[in-house]
């Protein structure tokens, strides 16, 4: 069975005119760019569902990456595993990953967090995206994985620059292999220097250990710790600063989380909802599926809208509003599913503690709007400049 589809362009930049949630016509719409999941509830069949593929490789071949290092290594990537193998490659992180690693690196970010600030002049405004937002990530996953904190600049240009395919822009073809290239080189060389110097605790002396252990391949150890640098900075910084810009934004909801720290943690997850770096995840289908009542052929784009899901009136009441302690707030912001963000619960309290430095140093931040740009690009929400006086 097939049906006519409402049209939309889910790249345009008018398409975030739309307020969310299924279009009158149904929730599957269709356009020079392929089909678009728009509602909360259609969203998550996708994202649940095997049969869509992960289409960072299709738009690697797009732009002309049809072979060598860079194509072999998401093709074989833990994005496009199904199955058996899909979960022998991300349990290994899973289990890294998990809440007890994450609440326990709250007092190292802390630490990080207060460093990064320590050059604050509260004199004037500041540039909080550069300062803290943009660096923050990266010295984490230095931690995380045992790498100098000096390397935390490399580290952050790393993940900036591979995932620059994600603004879907041709050109940036030849920044995207070098940066690759600069990637896999770098490992190769931290991988070696642990081997050297004797195993750790971090995450790749892990990988490492299920390698020694017969777990993971060379090639498998390499492909996750490769996957894991290239996610590492670039999303969480901007999400970062997304969160900060919206709450600070809004004085009412600021001035409880400063009353009321305990309110950080549901803040940042109505952030989430309202603005989600991620704001498209696109897909292959890997065969003939039929969705919404419309066969969606073997090889179609199709890709699903999170912005307009997570606002989504039928499954938000008064989906355009900040509402701090939502029911059931669980916007798509990290996926769902078995591809789900292996890293989310380490951005989220990465989010959280930015927020509480910031209530508990600076109550009476506010954004100083002429230095700050919020936009989109590709169909994410990209943070230009972010500028917060800190005592107004």
């Amino acid at each position: 069975m097939t049906t006519t589809l409402p049209h939309f362009e889910p790249f345009s930049p008018d398409a975030v005119a739309h307020p969310g949630g299924a279009l009158a016509e149904g929730a599957l719409a269709l356009g020079s760019d392929g089909y678009t999941v728009l509602s909360y509830e259609l969203a998550t069949a996708v994202l649940r569902d095997g049969r869509f593929k992960n289409a960072a490789l299709t738009l690697m071949e797009e732009f002309g990456i049809t072979d060598g290092p860079v194509h072999e290594f998401r093709a074989n990537s833990m994005l496009r595993a199904e199955g058996p193998r899909h979960l022998k490659l991300r349990m290994p992180l899973a289990r890294f990953m998990g809440p007890a690693t994450v609440e326990n690196i709250r007092g190292v970010l802390r630490e990080i967090i207060q460093d990064l600030a320590a050059d604050l002049d509260p004199s004037a405004p500041v540039d909080f995206h550069g300062a803290v937002d943009q660096r923050l990530p990266a010295r984490v996953y230095c931690h995380l994985a045992g790498a100098p904190a000096e390397d935390a600049p490399k580290v952050a240009s790393l993940s900036e620059r591979t995932l620059s395919l994600l603004n879907r822009d041709p050109s940036q073809t030849p920044t995207i292999i070098s940066a690759y290239a600069e990637l896999f080189a770098y490992l190769k060389a931290l991988v070696a220097s642990k081997r050297a110097q004797g195993l750790g605790e971090d995450m790749l002396s892990f990988l490492i250990g299920q390698h020694d252990a017969g777990k993971l391949t060379e090639d498998e150890l390499f492909n996750e710790a490769a996957a894991m640098l290239e996610a590492s900075s670039v999303n969480t910084t901007h999400q970062t600063g997304l969160v900060v810009w919206t709450l600070l934004s809004d004085r009412e909801i600021w001035q409880r989380l400063v009353k009321d720290p305990s309110l950080i943690p549901d803040a940042v997850v109505e952030v989430l909802r309202l603005y989600p770096r991620p704001g498209i995840v696109s897909k292959i289908a890997g065969e003939d599926i039929e969705l919404n009542g419309t066969v969606v052929p073997a090889g179609s784009d199709v890709h699903v809208a999170v912005w307009s899901a997570n606002r989504d009136p039928a499954r938000f009441e008064n989906p355009s509003e900040f509402v701090l302690g939502r029911e059931r707030n669980q916007p798509l912001t990290f996926s769902t599913g078995s591809h789900n963000c292996l890293g989310q619960g380490l951005a989220r309290v990465e989010m959280e503690e930015v927020v509480a430095y910031l209530v508990k140093r600076f109550p009476n931040a506010v954004v100083h709007e002429d230095d700050t740009e919020i936009g989109q690009l590709g169909g994410r929400w990209l943070v230009q400049s972010l500028a917060v006086d800190l005592r107004p």
